[in-house]
């Protein structure tokens, strides 16, 4: 016949580390490949873009709301401050539209996923994006 013992009382000690953890050295020395960076940026312009159409809405509220508030905004936008969130604002919306483009050309061709055409592609992606934004603004700024 087995007979039960009782239980063994353990004292569980929280624990405390006598300094603090090392870092894994991979945090150190890991380098992002462009292609990861890509994907990351496309999906932050993506949230940039949504939260950004609050400038949108706010310029064409000014603008139903008559003359004083339309210029008291439209002041705002010409500020320095004010163009630099615009010029970030249209780089997001070019970027996410090159970025776009990208992603069609891949869903055609999937070769161009390979990794030497997506790097290509990748850098291509920013150089098109950054070219056409800056386009777009000396336009803006010379004739406008």
């Amino acid at each position: 016949m087995a007979v039960a013992t009782p239980p063994v009382e353990e004292k569980i000690q929280p624990y405390r580390p006598s300094s603090p953890r090392p870092k894994s050295p991979h945090v150190t020395i890991y380098r992002w490949p462009i292609t990861m960076a890509m994907s990351i940026a496309h999906r932050a312009t993506g949230a940039a873009l949504y939260a950004g159409t609050v400038l949108l809405v706010i310029y064409l509220a000014a603008l139903a709301m008559g003359e004083q508030s339309f210029h008291y905004v439209q002041a705002v936008y010409q500020s320095l401050i004010g163009q630099f969130i615009l010029f970030l604002y249209s780089l997001a919306f070019v970027y996410h539209m090159v970025g776009g483009i990208r992603h069609l050309f891949w869903d055609v061709r999937p070769g161009l996923m390979e990794k030497h055409c997506a790097t290509k592609t990748a850098w291509a992606t920013i150089g098109i994006s950054l070219i056409v934004t800056i386009f777009i603004w000396f336009v803006a700024c010379t004739f406008f």
